[in-house]
């Protein structure tokens, strides 16, 4: 059944409102604050459709949402300035979703836009089951030019025998009136549409009869009346047309009060219950963090500053570098306050309701998860509900590990193959030390319960970490197969050597061929491998200061957007690809390109990267490239890989040939 729902509100700097927030909200784009270089963004599970709607003699820049809400916070400069109107309305969910977008357009078209506004609509279907829109409405107008107008002019008035300067309203947007208006309208428009889509249902934005609260209507006054007022004459016209708007404003806030009443307690029904100090707690912190506070922006900021502190750490000692070690300090505790509040609501609100729930099963994050799915659905979930939500929380937990992983593959390889030699050393080492001999299974009695435990133990984690391991090499060779499906040497790569033909896949964006080795492709032009080294050179300097490095990861994330600074397969051809065009980059570049990547020395460096795993050592620049003493670079590497893989095809092939027609001969001989 279609429900009737129009709320409006005034944002204003008064109330520490923000119309860029407000705006990103809405919208689910991400926003840029001109007056605090803030970036406003806050994620919609399903993204909005967006419309900034807009009189003819307006300015282009006000279809740019960013620039027209930093535009709008420009020029309102008073402390207690009204920036914007946001209204938020129901949409008839019986209406299909271009029937919805078609009446939200020309209801906001219509009304505002006509009136002289500019209106930035969003529509709104996270639920399915109440699509509604917010529109943002300019309060102040557009002069004919193109230029703001005023929102108010100064009237002179003679009061009492004394000249009074009075402030009037160039429009009549602010009036009660004007949102009566408003409100009748969307009645109207929303019935036309539901009729037209052969609907019987109506709305409206009085309450019915049957209710027993009506609106009287006003009568014509007449220039009779009128002129009687204002020569200080009682007219009862006049005196019955106020009565009758007075009482109809008392009738519509009534119904307007439990229309809203009505709808709270059905969209409501499940509710965050925080005391008033935990509401006033998180306020403060949402306003001191400048972040809309809920768990994962929690968690997001957490490894922001664990980020910034790391960098400080080489900061040479100084007052500001205590000062921002301080603030970091301060912020992580409002951080714990913060998440400390939001695991006792979750708990409050599981033991209300959900008191059948073992939440000692569960963790912090689970908890929540499962409260918020209960709010946002608006419903109690049943065992298989809760079952796929802590399913799709798994789900996404493994996605956040696997990027990381996927951005890390060197080091994670390397990792798991030192830790093989290194579980196979103390295994070695337990052996020696007790005497085993494994041909001689007496021997095992030599040994203590807790050594041959602890044999055991290493055995079975130096098992998962070849199964680990076996499932990146799979991982790789599924690329592979993609990228080389017609070429079989790929299969007889080590693991090492796949992941350099994947690096430079992903790296220059395709696949690299044999005809590639005699004229090897340039992603960046000498220019930008300048600018991107220094880039990275003052990032990684101990001797820059903080907002230095700010500066230089904005100029890689915005002038180089598909650089990826924190992949280090990425890195690692960057690397190279500088070393090739070092003549052209310079000297000083390079020497920046070894500071910012940590490598000292390229002297008497060994070739570890085409090692067999077993006998792997590794180097600590092995994910950053080493270069072997000759000065090979990334694709004689690539080059050599090939020779090598297809040459073991070839023996492959020749000895199952060999086999083949030793088999032929058995099977004739035998007949």
């Amino acid at each position: 059944m279609a429900i009737y729902h129009f709320s409006n509100q005034i944002l204003s700097r008064k109330k520490q409102q923000n119309t860029i927030a407000a705006a990103a909200y809405r919208s689910g784009e991400r926003l840029i604050d001109e007056r605090t270089n803030e970036e406003k963004f806050y994620k919609r599970k399903v993204k909005p459709i967006t419309h900034i709607l807009a009189p003819s003699h307006v300015p282009e820049w006000v279809y740019d949402r960013q620039q027209l809400w930093n535009e709008v916070e420009k020029k309102e400069k008073q402390w207690n300035a009204q920036l914007a109107r946001e209204i938020n309305v129901a949409l008839p969910k019986e209406l299909s979703h271009a029937e919805q977008e078609q009446l939200a357009i020309e209801f906001c078209t219509e009304i505002f836009v006509n009136d002289g506004m500019v209106a930035d609509l969003s529509i709104h279907r996270d639920d399915e089951e109440n699509p509604h829109f917010h529109v943002m409405l300019t309060i102040r107008p557009f002069n004919e030019d193109g230029s703001w107008g005023n929102k108010q002019m100064k009237v002179k008035e003679l009061i009492d025998g004394k000249l009074q300067v009075k402030a009037l309203h160039i429009t009549d947007w602010n009036t009660k009136e004007k949102l009566v208006y408003w409100r009748e309208q969307w009645s109207h428009y929303a019935n036309r549409f539901l009729k037209k889509n052969g609907f019987s249902e109506r709305i409206t934005h009085l309450s019915n009869k049957g209710r027993g609260i009506e609106t009287l209507p006003t009568i014509h006054e007449g220039f009779v009346a009128r002129q009687m007022q204002s020569e200080g004459k009682e007219s009862d016209r006049i005196k019955m047309n106020n009565d009758r708007k007075e009482y109809n404003k008392t009738v519509i806030e009534l119904a307007e009060a439990k229309k809203e009443k009505q709808i709270k307690e059905r969209t409501d029904k499940y509710v965050r219950r925080f005391t008033p100090l935990e509401k006033k707690q998180l306020r403060e912190s949402a306003k001191l963090l400048r972040m809309f506070v809920n768990y994962e922006n929690i968690n997001t900021r957490r490894l922001q500053l664990g980020k910034w502190k790391s960098r400080l750490e080489f900061h040479q000692d100084s007052i500001g570098k205590y000062k921002k070690i301080s603030r970091i300090e301060k912020e992580t505790e409002l951080l714990n306050q913060t998440e400390e509040i939001l695991k006792i609501e979750a708990n409050r609100f599981l033991d209300k309701y959900y008191p059948d729930l073992n939440k000692e099963e569960l963790s912090t994050d689970q908890k929540i998860e499962v409260v918020e799915t209960t709010v946002s659905q608006n419903k109690l979930l049943n065992t298989n509900d809760i079952k796929k939500v802590l399913s799709e929380l798994e789900k996404k937990h493994i996605e956040k590990d696997l990027h990381v992983l996927l951005n890390n593959r060197p080091k994670f390889v390397l990792s798991l193959q030192q830790e093989i030699q290194n579980a196979e050393h103390q295994f070695e080492h337990l052996r020696v030390k007790n005497g085993i001999n494994f041909t001689d299974p007496s021997t095992i009695k030599n040994a203590s319960d807790k050594d041959l435990n602890q044999m055991q133990f290493l055995l079975k984690q130096k098992e998962n970490m070849n199964k680990s391991l076996d499932l990146m090499d799979q991982l790789y060779d599924h690329q592979l197969q993609g990228m080389y499906l017609n070429w079989d040497g790929r299969n007889y790569l080590t693991i090492e050597q796949k992941e350099f033909f994947l690096m430079a896949e992903e790296f220059y964006g395709k696949p690299i061929l044999p005809t590639d080795f005699s004229n090897p492709p340039r992603k960046y032009s000498k220019q930008e491998q300048k600018e991107i080294v220094f880039s990275l050179y003052c990032i990684k300097n101990v001797k820059t200061n903080s907002s230095n490095k700010d500066k230089h990861y904005d100029i890689l994330r915005y002038k180089y957007p598909d650089f990826q600074i924190d992949n280090q397969s990425y890195m690692k051809v960057f690397y190279h690809e500088c070393l090739r065009y070092s003549d052209e980059i310079g000297p000083d570049k390079i020497n920046q390109l070894h500071s910012a990547f940590n490598v000292q020395t390229f002297e008497n460096v060994e070739e570890s990267s085409f090692k067999a795993p077993n006998t792997f050592t590794p180097h600590p620049n092995h994910y950053l490239g080493s270069i072997s003493p000759d000065g090979t670079d990334f694709f004689s590497i690539l080059e050599s890989a090939i020779r090598e893989a297809d040459r073991k095809w070839r023996e492959d092939e020749f000895e199952q040939y060999h086999k083949n027609k030793k088999k032929k001969r058995q099977r004739g001989i035998e007949r």
